[in-house]
């Protein structure tokens, strides 16, 4: 299966100072072994997953030039595709039933996140010609 002009898709990233990453560091573990626990990457039961990416860089004064030097934050974003809407829909119902995970989910969003896509369709996709 391939990521296709309307799939539907999160995306999420955060600005988080360097003195907080551990924090992060320990949802995206959790995260990462929910998704890993409750997601499929083959077949037709949903969740099924596209894909799920996350990425990590320091943060440099001027982004085009590492030579600027470095803000004091770490930059994440985590980015999943699913099929459509039924994906993302049965993501959000299994994700919130995870109590402590969500809440650690939304304290992280309320502090640094600068930009969130829920629930986008997908709009340019190289394998969907």
């Amino acid at each position: 299966m391939t990521i296709k002009n309307g799939s539907v898709g999160f995306h999420v990233s955060f600005v988080v100072p360097n003195v907080d990453t551990e924090r992060m560091e320990s949802f995206l573990k959790t995260h990462e072994d929910f998704m890993r626990d409750t997601h499929h990457v083959t077949g037709h039961i949903e969740p099924l997953i596209l894909c799920y990416t996350v990425l990590k860089s320091v943060q440099f004064n001027n982004p085009f030039d590492p030579n600027s030097g470095e803000t004091g934050n770490t930059l994440y974003g985590i980015t999943e595709i699913y099929q459509g809407s039924e994906g993302a829909i049965a993501h959000l119902q299994i994700g919130q039933k995870r109590e402590a995970m969500f809440a650690q989910l939304v304290s992280l969003t309320n502090d640094y996140c600068v930009c969130a896509i829920l629930g986008g369709p997908v709009i340019r996709s190289m394998f969907d010609r």
